[in-house]
């Protein structure tokens, strides 16, 4: 029986994730990988990222704010500046025509990202991009689940905010440090469930068991960060070289 394993943020580093998933002996047949969105940019492989990543039998995950840039790009041919210039948006559009990506196949990634929903609910994981939003439960967090993104569909702000609010972790940081709860907005959310999250780079994986958090971007996307990958069972994680 196969493993479920976890890639924290990509940034399209695609060495650094062939990297973290040998060391681990991903086998694509018999394991799962699941990811925590920001698919792209920074790193200089986001095209191929994508390509493998569809390429798996059995690949889930969750969109992240970097991934709707990208969506945007390969089905609208949209290149904000913001985008570009200021968040590595411009890694992302060189990595697609140094590969020569067709028109053709630029659409199947895009139309591949628009199906990525903003989070995962299975029997035992909670799967989101940044944490959970205030004032979420478990029940609000299968309602989000049973319904994808649709071409055209607008999201609300809590929706986006699976994507941008750094709230819960913020918090299961801060009790981790002190031992306190500091925002009584924000309590452990009731769950036998793990949750999975990535956005807020780190120095290495953290695990809070009072807050059911897995967090495991550790910075893939900046100088000196690194790519994790994580088997969700047993939390034992394999890393990549440091981003030069």
């Amino acid at each position: 029986m196969g493993r479920n394993l976890i890639a924290g943020d990509i940034h399209g580093q695609y060495g650094l994730l062939m990297e973290a998933l040998e060391k681990a002996s991903f086998d694509p047949v018999s394991d799962t990988l699941y990811f925590t969105g920001d698919l792209a940019d920074r790193g200089s492989g986001s095209a191929l990222v994508i390509r493998f990543l569809m390429s798996l039998p059995s690949c889930h995950g969750v969109l992240g704010n970097h991934d709707i840039w990208l969506e945007n790009y390969l089905l609208d041919d949209a290149m904000p500046a913001i985008w570009l210039d200021m968040n590595g948006g411009n890694m992302t559009v060189a990595s697609y025509m140094e590969n020569r990506i067709s028109n053709e196949e630029k659409a199947l990634h895009g139309l591949w990202l628009r199906n990525i929903p903003l989070c995962i609910h299975t029997s035992k994981y909670i799967i989101t991009h940044a944490g959970i939003p205030l004032g979420f439960d478990e029940d609000d967090i299968i309602m989000t689940t049973q319904s994808l993104r649709k071409r055209g569909a607008s999201m609300s702000v809590r929706e986006k905010d699976f994507m941008w609010d750094r709230g819960y972790i913020t918090s299961a940081l801060h009790f981790a440090e002190t031992g306190r709860i500091h925002n009584h907005d924000r309590l452990p959310m009731s769950t036998e469930k793990r949750i999975f999250v990535g956005h807020t780079p780190l120095s290495e994986p953290f695990v809070s068991e009072r807050y059911r958090l897995v967090a495991v971007d550790t910075g893939a996307g900046h100088t000196g960060g690194h790519l994790t990958v994580m088997d969700m069972d047993t939390l034992e994680y394999w890393e990549s070289s440091r981003v030069l």
